[in-house]
C-alpha cells in the first residue's frame, strides 16, 4: 500500500517505539498514530464528488465531453471535478431549436446549476451557469457576474450595482436575487444563495428582443407558410392531379375512382354484399385507382371492371361515380 506523509520522521519514532514495548500492540493503533500524528493520509480516503443539475425549454438531452448521460431535468451529485463541455440537443417534435453547448467547470462538493431556453437562432437563446468557489476569507461572501452582452446592468435585491463583468465583495449572506439587463435584450432573473467562504459565479446570456417590424414579419412569416404550401408539396399535388387528369382522360365515362379506406385498400367481391365475409371477396383495389362502372343497386353497391373480362362488386362508400 501507498502513503503519501509528511513528517516521516515521527511515523518512525511511533513505530520503534512500539517495537521495543513489550506489550502487544493493535493494527488499528499503529494506523491511527500513524495517520493522526504524522499527517500521512491514506489512498482509501475518497475526493468529494461534484454535482450537476441541469434545466432546459424544451426538454433535451444532454451530453457531457461527448457522452450521453441523460435527458433534462438532469441531475448527478456523483461526477467526477473537473471542467467539462455541455451540450444540450432539443428534442422537441415541433419547432426549429437548435443545439446549445458550452464549458461547464465541476468544483468538488459543489452543486454547478445550468438552465438554459433553446431557440430557433443563437440571438434568441438565453440562460445561466451557475456555481460556487471557495475563497480564502471564511466569513467573506463575493458574487462575480459575466454576461453576454457585455456592459449589462446587475441589480442585487432591487438595487443598482453596476456593469458587467462584475465583482461583488461584501455580501449579505442568504438567498438573493439577481436581475441582468440590457437594452434590446431580455432581462434575466437568478435566484440564488451566497454562501460564506465562496463566491457565486454567474454566467449569464441574455436573449435579444424582437422589434415591433420584426415580430410582425416572423408572423406574417408564419402565416405565409400555414397557408401556402411547399414548392415540393405544391409540385407533388400537380403531378397527382395531372396523373389522375391522364387516367381520366383514357377512361370513357361512366368511371369510379377508388376514395381513400380505413384499412387503405377496398375488396372486390362476387356479391353486392358483406354477409359472407371474405368467401366472396375477388381482389382488392386500391384508393386513387380508376375502373369501368357496369351497373349499380339499390343497396349502393356498385359493379366495376377491375380487369380486363372481369368484373365484381364494391362498396360505393369508397367511391365516386362518374357519368
Amino acid at each position: 500500500m501507498i502513503f503519501s506523509c509528511q513528517g516521516l520522521l515521527i511515523c518512525d519514532i511511533v513505530i520503534l517505539e512500539m517495537k521495543m514495548s513489550k506489550k502487544p500492540v493493535s493494527l488499528f493503533f499503529i494506523v491511527f498514530s500513524f495517520i493522526f500524528l504524522s499527517g500521512c493520509t491514506l489512498p482509501f480516503f475518497k475526493k468529494k464528488k461534484a454535482a450537476l443539475q441541469v434545466e432546459a425549454a424544451p426538454k433535451a438531452t444532454v451530453f457531457l465531453d461527448g457522452d450521453h448521460i441523460g435527458q433534462t431535468p438532469f441531475f448527478n451529485e456523483n461526477l467526477k471535478p473537473g471542467e467539462y463541455t455541455l451540450k444540450l440537443v432539443p428534442e422537441a417534435d415541433e419547432g426549429d431549436f437548435l443545439s446549445w453547448q458550452g464549458v461547464v467547470k465541476l468544483n468538488p462538493g459543489i452543486m454547478t446549476v445550468v438552465k438554459r431556453t433553446l431557440a430557433s437562432s443563437e440571438s434568441k437563446t438565453s440562460g445561466y451557469i451557475l456555481t460556487l468557489e471557495p475563497i480564502g476569507e471564511k466569513e467573506e461572501i463575493k458574487i462575480s457576474v459575466i454576461s453576454t452582452p457585455d456592459s449589462a446592468v446587475v441589480n442585487l435585491d432591487g438595487e443598482p450595482k453596476g456593469f458587467t463583468p462584475l465583482v461583488l465583495d461584501n455580501v449579505v449572506e442568504g438567498e438573493r436575487l439577481l436581475t441582468v439587463s440590457s437594452p434590446g435584450f431580455e432581462e434575466q432573473e437568478i435566484r440564488a444563495k451566497a454562501i460564506k467562504g465562496y463566491k457565486l459565479m454567474i454566467n449569464v446570456q441574455l436573449a435579444k428582443e424582437e422589434s415591433p417590424e420584426e415580430e410582425k414579419k416572423e408572423k406574417e412569416k408564419e402565416a405565409d407558410e400555414e397557408s401556402s404550401p411547399s414548392a415540393e408539396a405544391s409540385e407533388a399535388a400537380e403531378m397527382e392531379e395531372n396523373k389522375e387528369a391522364s387516367e381520366a382522360a383514357e377512361m370513357e365515362k361512366p368511371y369510379v375512382k377508388i376514395k381513400d379506406t380505413p384499412t387503405g385498400w377496398l375488396n372486390v367481391r362476387s356479391e353486392p354484399s358483406t354477409a359472407k365475409k371474405d368467401e366472396t371477396v375477388l381482389t382488392k383495389v386500391n384508393p386513387g385507382e380508376i375502373y369501368k362502372f357496369i351497373e349499380a343497386n339499390e343497396a349502393g353497391w356498385y359493379k366495376i371492371e377491375y380487369e380486363k373480362g372481369k368484373q365484381g362488386w364494391i362498396s360505393g362508400k369508397y367511391a365516386t361515380l362518374y357519368r
